[in-house]
């Protein structure tokens, strides 16, 4: 849940479908590599957070700041930060 531009809050969603291959990768105990099956499973409807978050962001809903807060991939929102730190590391 990021805060709203403006008032109130709104979700930002991952979606999994247990298509065949997502169920493979839970059998075999796999579970390391369901993220990159998500971004891959885009047209079931799957969607990892970031892309949510991004969403959020091109709707105007969240700021910048809050989305890099939130996000996985800290390097795929910076360009939106208005004041980078100068002492940027990633986790």
């Amino acid at each position: 849940v990021l805060f709203r531009s403006g008032e109130g809050r709104c979700p930002a969603l991952e979606v999994m479908i247990a298509t065949p291959a997502v169920r493979n990768l839970i059998r075999e105990n796999k579970t390391h590599q369901l993220a990159s099956s998500m971004q891959t499973g885009k047209k079931y409807g799957m969607q990892v957070l970031d892309d949510a978050i991004m969403d959020l962001y091109n709707r105007g809903w969240v700021s910048g700041e809050d989305a890099y807060a939130k996000a996985n991939e800290k390097s795929r929102f910076r360009p939106l930060l208005k004041n980078p730190p100068q002492d940027f590391t990633e986790a």
